[in-house]
């Protein structure tokens, strides 16, 4: 009789294991199937990102472009410029897919230039520049690659003035 009641027990144990591992199974089912879609949705954004800051460099690239020669910036200043604006995609792709700041990507893209040390010292010389520079994310640096064309401009103005 003990023994009946005990394996009765048992049985009512196993089955119960076995439904909770069903229902396991079932939410393990369905947390894969949302992590696939936000991984999905994720990648889509990321393109979306990358389309965008396409179109930003090509605008900021044209409005650098109307910049006259003598400008107020340095011509190395020009050229930490113009870097800013062509690697603003690769800056929004890589900060995107990986764990890198926009700092980081700008300091790989630097690093094979003569000059590359002057991206610091621009930073640091123009104090409008300084703030977006030291958020050190995505967002700021779209507004920084913004600025740092408009600064351009207006100093191109201001000198002309």
């Amino acid at each position: 009789m003990v023994w009946a009641v005990f394996v009765g027990v048992l049985v009512v144990v196993v089955l119960y294991i076995l439904w909770q591992m069903d229902l396991l199974g079932k939410a393990n089912t369905k947390l894969k199937q949302q992590i696939s879609a936000r991984e999905h949705e994720l990648l889509k954004l990321q393109q979306a990102a990358f389309q965008l800051a396409e179109q930003q460099r090509s605008m900021l690239q044209q409005q650098l472009q109307q910049v006259p020669a003598k400008s107020v910036l340095t011509a190395v200043e020009l050229k930490m410029c113009q870097l800013l604006i062509q690697t603003l995609p690769v800056v929004v792709k890589e900060c995107c897919s990986k764990a890198v700041t926009p700092q980081q990507v700008i300091k790989n893209q630097t690093q094979r230039l003569p000059d590359g040390a002057h991206m610091e010292l621009m930073m640091k010389r123009h104090s409008r520049l300084t703030t977006l520079w030291q958020n050190n994310s995505v967002m700021s640096h779209l507004q920084l690659c913004t600025v740092v064309v408009a600064l351009a401009q207006e100093e191109t103005q201001a000198k002309a003035g």
